[in-house]
């Protein structure tokens, strides 16, 4: 049986933790800067739906306020999806696939044309492939939403690990 930790051992953890060095990437000191700098990034359009939905996930992570008043940065995405069925039974029929969504994505300054970052981005995400056409259309749904709130995040981080004041740790 495990037996959990005091509330002492709790402070211990939480006191070990705070010196060790671990700075939030979006508060206070250099990560106001950074915070600042995502709010005013221009999220360019991004064709078809699963597009606006990634949009959409960016939008509330750099930009949860709305849509920058005086914009001073670019961010275009191009985003490609490809399915790879797998677990193919004997009777020729998937059981199993791989939803993968890969991001290129590029941010330029305004009135620049010279890039500043670009990157790629994958995710892969499997789903079953069941007998109902609706529940395999749910569950591709369903993985299509994982992949796009991981791509989201992972665009996020790499955009404000970018921005982050030079000389600023990088946590």
């Amino acid at each position: 049986m495990i037996r959990l930790c005091h509330s002492g051992c709790w402070i211990l953890i939480a006191v070990m933790l705070a010196g060790c060095g671990y700075a939030p990437v979006y508060s206070g000191g250099p990560g106001a800067k950074v915070k600042r700098d995502l709010s005013v990034v221009a999220i360019g359009p991004i064709r078809d739906r699963v597009g606006q939905r990634l949009r959409n996930h960016l939008f509330d992570l750099i930009n949860p306020h709305g849509r920058p008043a005086k914009p001073e940065f670019d961010l275009s995405v191009d985003l490609k999806e490809s399915k790879q069925e797998l677990a193919v039974r004997k009777t020729e029929i998937a059981t199993r696939a791989n939803l993968s969504l890969t991001v290129k994505f590029t941010l330029t300054r305004r009135g620049q044309k010279s890039n500043l970052l670009t990157g790629q981005s994958v995710s892969v995400t499997s789903y079953d492939i069941l007998t109902s056409e609706f529940a395999t259309l749910a569950a591709e749904k369903n993985a299509r939403e994982r992949a796009v709130r991981e791509l989201s995040i992972d665009i996020a981080n790499r955009l404000a690990v970018f921005l982050r004041p030079a000389g600023a740790p990088a946590r």
